[in-house]
C-alpha cells in the first residue's frame, strides 16, 4: 500500500486515465448544525464505484473519519479537494487492494469539500464517512495493517511506535504519525515522519486522536496500560 504518490516529475493525475463523471456526486457526511447538538449518528454516508468518481462531502468543516477499501490490482487514489475542487492533499494513493481509514477537516483551514477517486482497473472501491467517534480506542497497545485513526483517552505518556515497512516500496514506504484534538478540532504535535522500517519512543499528549498514515503495518504502544486492541 502507498499512500502518498512518489515523485515522478509529472503532473498530479496523470495516472488516471479513465473518464470522470460530469459533476460531483453527493456523499452525505456529517452537517454541521446550530446550537445544542443532538444525538451523533453512528455513520454518515456511503459511496462505492468501479471507477473514476468525484464525491462531494456535506461534512461542512466538522471533523471526520473516511473508511476507505478498494478490491482491484491497479492503481487507486483519493485526492481531498478544496471548495474550488482543486487538490489540496492526498489521502490514498495505492496499487492494488487496500483497507485504511484517513482523519479529514482536522486543520480547520483546509476544510476538504469533495473527493477525487481514481481507479484504474476494475474493482470495487468503496468510501464511509464517519464520526471522530468511530476512532478505535488506544488502549494499551494497537498493530494496524495500514493507516488508521485511533483514540487516547488517557494522560501523557511516553509511546512506542514502530513502521514494520512496505516490502513492495524500494523506499519502504512513509510513515507520518500526527495528533490532534480528542475531538478532531486542531493539530497537536507530530510524532514520526520517516522512509523505510523504523521504531522509537515518543511523547504523547493524551487525551488524543492519533492519525497514522502509513505505507505497511505499524504499532503503537503505551506501557502501563492494558492492551485490548490487536489485530
Amino acid at each position: 500500500m502507498k499512500w502518498f504518490r512518489r515523485d515522478t516529475g509529472g503532473p498530479r493525475g496523470e495516472h488516471g486515465r479513465g473518464q470522470g463523471q460530469e459533476g460531483p456526486a453527493l456523499l452525505h457526511g456529517v452537517t454541521k448544525t446550530d446550537g445544542a447538538p443532538g444525538p451523533e449518528p453512528q455513520g454518515h454516508g456511503h459511496r462505492q464505484g468501479d471507477g473514476h468518481a468525484t464525491v462531494r462531502l456535506t461534512t461542512g468543516t466538522t471533523p471526520a473519519v473516511l473508511a476507505v477499501t478498494h478490491s482491484g490490482r491497479g492503481h487507486f487514489v483519493v485526492d481531498a479537494l478544496d471548495p474550488d475542487l482543486r487538490s489540496q492533499s492526498q489521502l490514498v494513493y495505492a496499487d492494488g487492494p487496500l483497507t485504511g481509514r484517513a482523519l479529514v477537516n482536522a486543520d480547520e483551514d483546509r476544510p476538504v469539500h469533495a473527493l477525487r477517486v481514481q481507479a484504474d482497473e476494475p474493482g470495487t472501491w468503496t468510501v464511509d464517512v464517519l464520526p471522530v467517534t468511530s476512532a478505535l480506542p488506544l488502549e494499551g497497545s494497537a498493530r494496524r495493517p495500514a493507516s488508521d485513526v485511533l483514540r487516547y483517552d488517557g494522560g501523557p505518556a511516553i509511546a512506542n511506535l514502530r513502521h514494520e515497512g512496505d516490502v513492495q516500496a524500494d523506499d519502504g514506504g512513509y510513515f507520518l504519525v500526527d495528533t490532534f484534538a480528542p475531538d478532531g478540532h486542531g493539530f497537536v504535535d507530530e510524532l514520526a515522519n520517516h522512509v523505510g522500517p523504523w521504531q522509537g519512543e515518543v511523547p504523547l499528549t493524551g487525551p488524543c486522536l492519533v492519525y497514522a498514515r502509513s505505507d505497511g503495518p505499524w504499532s503503537i504502544s503505551v506501557p502501563g496500560v492494558p492492551s485490548t486492541l490487536r489485530k
